[in-house]
């Protein structure tokens, strides 16, 4: 998978966490202003104050994030949205998108890889191109992991594929060479062996 695209999956795989990483840090700034109440010293208040504004600033950029996946599928414009909604707005699996939409797990997966193409594209009109979503979303921890991870599956995926290419180039090798050893000469329709 092209660099481009593992980044935007990334963003697209951040999607079901972002309304509990939300509220999670709703709960962390609403402890700090609590805790503020019972800070003796100023240089303690302003810490406080200090870590209730970082926390304010992914939740910001979080709904960005939220905002602009959301605005990407519908700009997208193809018939693999519905695929990509339902995979990562809605979170279900291949298996149960290609259940639900009466279609193969082969065909699930090339239109999800049509739908992560189209939403790519969709996202670098929009301005939103690699080097722009990891300058926007680089340091949210929550990004981090999810590119780390899809980095990871692309890596394993690519592996394997590896694995399966030397298997099947050497079942085919040997596949040539138990026929070629065991061949009989091919004849014509008169039974005379061709030249």
């Amino acid at each position: 998978m092209e660099d481009r695209q593992l980044v935007t999956k990334a963003v697209l795989e951040c999607y079901p966490y972002i309304e509990d990483m939300y509220d999670a840090l709703t709960r962390s700034a609403e402890k700090c202003a609590l805790d503020g109440f019972y800070a003796v010293f100023a240089a303690e208040q302003m810490r406080l104050y200090e870590q209730i504004l970082r926390y304010n600033d992914r939740k910001i950029g979080l709904y960005n994030m939220k905002y602009l996946i959301e605005e990407g599928i519908r700009r997208s414009g193809v018939m693999s949205d519905g695929f990509l909604r339902a995979r990562y707005l809605l979170g279900k699996s291949a298996a149960e998108i290609a259940s639900q939409k009466d279609t193969s797990l082969r065909t699930c997966y090339r239109q999800l890889q049509r739908g992560l193409e189209a939403f790519t594209s969709a996202l670098e009109r929009m301005g939103f191109d690699k080097k722009c979503l990891l300058k926007e979303f680089g340091n949210e921890p929550l990004f981090s992991s999810m590119l780390k991870r899809v980095i990871d599956e692309d890596d394993e995926m690519l592996r394997m594929k590896e694995r399966l290419k030397g298997v099947n180039t050497e079942a085919f090798a040997s596949f040539n060479r138990h026929n070629n050893h065991h061949s009989r000469p091919r004849r014509d329709s008169d039974g005379r062996a061709f030249a």
